[in-house]
């Protein structure tokens, strides 16, 4: 098993009081490697938190998250950082690319920390680039590209370590609908030569790309589906539903968004 969480809780507490606030209880999931997992639920339901305990960005209060049967929660704070360079992906809504570098040496960040040898590096690039479409624009500034042009360097960034794990929060979110659409069949893409996701989104159609459908409310998991050998539109209607079941219809809306 590539990813096992057991029992994991967060407690929030306030520095101006002692009320705690129950974020995260008893969360139990596993993923093998070569999944492609999808966490929903709506605004304060514990989805954010949750990853970003598997990002090792926030310690659990309790419970263990072992990847690859090391556990994350026991990583000291100074070799946080390198673990993450090593092991972890991330994609996030807002691209996070730095305006003073071009896209090539933008997505050879993460490398460049590690101390990556530039032959290496160049290497994994050339490999790398074609296949999301980057070849010509390495040479470009973040600010002369598209929004869906911008996520996919950031992906590039994500996966040119060869990480174990890509870890997504909403990545869609500042798309327009043809570029989302592009990027989660590039997810799928990504997926489909191996490499592992899971991925934080309000929408029910950029979940039904996933194979799994984990459901979170009020900080516990209630809910899962597979996909199996459904298409997007069947069962983007069928997670609708399980929305819609704990939210009402309103939450349905919402999550189509």
């Amino acid at each position: 098993m590539l990813l096992e969480v057991k029992h994991l809780q967060k407690i929030f507490k306030t520095h101006f009081s002692k009320e705690e606030t129950l974020a995260l209880r008893d969360i139990d999931f596993a993923v093998e490697k070569g999944e492609y997992i999808a966490i929903m639920g709506e605004s304060g339901s514990g989805k954010t938190t949750l990853l970003n305990i598997l990002a090792t960005l926030e310690k659990a209060s309790a419970g263990t998250v072992l990847l690859n049967d090391v556990d994350m929660t026991t990583i000291k704070n100074h070799k946080l950082a390198s673990f993450r360079r090593e092991h972890l992906g991330f994609v996030f809504q807002d691209f996070n690319l730095l305006d003073t570098l071009n896209i090539g040496d933008n997505i050879f960040l993460p490398l460049v920390l590690s101390k990556m040898p530039l032959s290496e590096m160049q290497s994994r690039l050339s490999d790398l680039a074609p296949k999301l479409g980057l070849d010509q624009l390495l040479k470009k500034q973040p600010f002369e590209l598209s929004g869906g042009q911008m996520q996919r360097a950031a992906v590039a960034r994500a996966l040119i370590t060869r990480p174990d794990l890509l870890l997504a929060d909403e990545p869609t979110a500042a798309l327009d609908a043809k570029n989302s659409e592009n990027l989660l069949q590039l997810f799928e893409q990504i997926n489909a030569n191996g490499q592992t996701i899971i991925m934080v989104t309000h929408s029910s159609l950029a979940a039904s790309h996933a194979k799994r459908v984990l459901f979170i409310k009020d900080g516990q998991l209630y809910h899962q589906l597979y996909r199996g050998e459904r298409g997007h539109t069947d069962f983007a209607r069928e997670i609708n539903n399980a929305v819609s079941a704990s939210l009402g219809m309103g939450g349905a809306a919402h999550a189509n968004r």
